[in-house]
This record gives C-alpha cells, sequence and structure tokens, in this order.
C-alpha cells in the first residue's frame, strides 16, 4: 500500500464510510460558544480534525487520478489534491495570505485550462468514463460536507481571524462542488454540455 501524505498509510477509494466516520468527526469538532479557554480548546481540536480531514481528500483525490479512465477527471483530481495540501498549510497557520475565493477558483481555472479544452476536442473520450462518475459523486458529497462544516465553524467562530478564513474554506469547497458537478453533468452528457471555461469553476 502506498504511503499518503507524511508517510501515512493511503485508504482504498471505496472505503467511504471511514472518510463519512472522519466527516463526522470534523463536525463533531466544530468549536461553539463556550468560555474561552474552552472555546480555545475546542478551536484547536477543530483545526486538528479538519486537517486530518483535508489530508484524506489529498489521499482520496489522488487515489482516484491514479484510477481514473479519463484525461478530465484525472486532471480535476490532481488538481483538487493539490488544494487540498494549500488547505493544510491555512490550516496549521490560521491564515490564507492574501488568497481570496475569486484568486483561489482563477488559479484551479489556470491549471484545468488545458484540460478543459483537451476535453472539449476529445468528447469520444467522455463516453468511455462511466467508471469516473461514482468517484466524482464521492467528491461532490465530500465537498458538501465540507461547505456545511466550515459554514458552521464561521457562524460559530468568535474570532475574527478564524471566521475568514472558515469563510474563505467555505467559498473554495463550494467552487469545488461546482466543478464536480460540472464533470459528472459533462462526461454524462457530452453531446449537450455547452463546453465554456467558466461554466467550470464558480467565480468568487
Amino acid at each position: 500500500m502506498r504511503a499518503g501524505v507524511g508517510g501515512r498509510s493511503r485508504r482504498p477509494m471505496n472505503s467511504r464510510s471511514c472518510w463519512r466516520t472522519e466527516v463526522g468527526a470534523l463536525r463533531t469538532a466544530t468549536p461553539h460558544r463556550k468560555g474561552k479557554r474552552d472555546m480555545s480548546d475546542a478551536r484547536q481540536e477543530f483545526l486538528n480534525t479538519a486537517i486530518q480531514f483535508e489530508r484524506d481528500g489529498f489521499d482520496f483525490y489522488t487515489e482516484a487520478a491514479r484510477n481514473a479512465q479519463s484525461d478530465l477527471a484525472r486532471g480535476v483530481f490532481e488538481s483538487l489534491a493539490q488544494d487540498e495540501l494549500r488547505h493544510i498549510s491555512y490550516l496549521r497557520t490560521l491564515s490564507a495570505g492574501d488568497a481570496t475565493v475569486k484568486s483561489e477558483n482563477e488559479d484551479l481555472a489556470a491549471r484545468l485550462r488545458p484540460i478543459f479544452r483537451g476535453a472539449g476536442e476529445a468528447q469520444q473520450t467522455a463516453h468511455a468514463a462511466e467508471g469516473d462518475i461514482a468517484a466524482l459523486n464521492l467528491g461532490i458529497e465530500r465537498e458538501d460536507r465540507a461547505v456545511q462544516t466550515y459554514g458552521d465553524a464561521a457562524r460559530d467562530a468568535e474570532d475574527e481571524g478564524f471566521r475568514a478564513l472558515c469563510e474563505l474554506l467555505v467559498g473554495i469547497e463550494e467552487g469545488h462542488r461546482k466543478l464536480l458537478e460540472n464533470v459528472v453533468e459533462y462526461l454524462e452528457h457530452p453531446d449537450s454540455f455547452f463546453l465554456r471555461e467558466e461554466r467550470w469553476v464558480v467565480e468568487g
């Protein structure tokens, strides 16, 4: 079994119940309003769990890319894996620097631009990619849960910087979810999907 981030063993991609358990832990760890000491402890617990969730996301998307049947799905999974590593850095430092939802999505779109163009020029590949759709749908579920959890954390946050970081992550994960939904739509209906770059990533 190949190692994931930091030498961790990578789970098989069909371990849906495993990552759902991790999502449940992430939501349970969401800090709620308490005393200052309790709030600090709860936030640290949330951050530790969120970092683990993003690491597992990196493993998931890396394995999905390795198993992908189409260049389109492979490129999307590889780019999302890169983003999960960036989220880990944000959570560890409690800072995203000058990043915004718009800048993050523009960067993702730039990385995917050659893949978008290739998909438009080779629609026949999409017809053979039904095996990618299950992984894409799992990714959608993962991003949906992340949106909910980071949103809850942002609403409960008392620290302005922590709230801003969670809100940024909500916007980024929403963009990821929309991207995955559009890839599924394209793979299922390649002839009727109007392949325009701006459709793939949500602008912030």
